[in-house]
């Protein structure tokens, strides 16, 4: 599912479901594991998975996401990176 990100009172809109073959959905694996270094993609079923840091400062523990859609999974990892980098590049007085 997505919401318009034009206004935040848009109904939910079911997505079509991605027809990948398998050789499409094992590139498309290796494209956004290429674009989120530090996370192992990969799918089963239907569901698209990443497990990679914490973003927590100092912890170590893997954090895993996933998503009915590589779309919803890279939305989920571009959030979290943007987590990391707002919690690195702040400095407290």
């Amino acid at each position: 599912m997505h919401r318009n990100t034009e206004s935040p009172h848009a109904p939910r809109v079911e997505s079509p479901p991605l027809l990948l073959t398998k050789d499409q959905a094992d590139a498309l694996v290796m494209a956004i594991g290429h674009a989120f270094p530090p996370w192992r993609i990969w799918r089963a079923g239907d569901i698209w998975y990443a497990t990679g840091p914490c973003p927590v400062p100092g912890c170590v523990c893997t954090r895993t996401l996933h998503a009915p859609a590589p779309s919803g999974l890279c939305r989920q990892l571009d959030e979290h990176e943007r987590q990391v980098r707002t919690r690195h590049t702040f400095t407290a007085p």
